[in-house]
């Protein structure tokens, strides 16, 4: 099964120095089955950028709780499916082991572009998530296409 794990900057730094991400349980996203009956007429690729969407909304997330640098990131892996837990939405899921970095396929990262409209998105956050609509539009972040790599080139995204 393909899972979407939101991470920050220093969390793509550990992966890199560890080689996992850990600890377990680890908090993912994924094209559940709930989500595949509420998407009956979406293809799989719209489903996995849902997904990939959801991910970096839950790294924004963590970008706001740590105050770390205003860069989303998105590590794409395939686990067993009888690891993982389906969740409180219709993308959430829970990994009942560490994610080794063999198991990561790619890294999806926010351009350095996009930092200036990242910390205008964690700003907006707090009115987003008391239901505001402008405020919600501002922290999707949509004109800041996530960047695709292969987890080769995790040393060269930390430099």
């Amino acid at each position: 099964m393909r899972i979407y794990l939101p991470l920050t900057v220093a969390g793509l730094t550990a992966l890199h120095a560890t080689g996992r991400i850990s600890p377990a349980p680890v908090a993912a996203h994924a094209v559940t089955p709930t989500l595949r009956r509420g998407w009956a007429d979406a293809d799989d690729e719209e489903m996995e950028y849902a997904v990939l969407m959801a991910a970096a909304y839950d790294s924004l997330l963590l970008i706001a709780e740590t105050t770390g640098v205003p860069r989303r990131i998105v590590v794409v892996a395939e686990v067993e499916e009888s690891l993982v837990t389906t969740g409180g939405d219709e993308t959430s899921v829970t990994v009942s082991v560490e994610i080794g970095i063999s198991r990561c396929t790619a890294v999806h990262i926010d351009d350095a572009d996009a930092e200036g409209e990242i910390l205008v998105a964690l700003e907006r956050l707090p009115d987003a998530i008391a239901g505001d609509g402008q405020a919600l539009g501002a922290v999707s972040l949509t004109e800041h296409e996530l960047m695709w790599f292969a987890t080769q080139e995790i040393p060269d995204l930390l430099r």
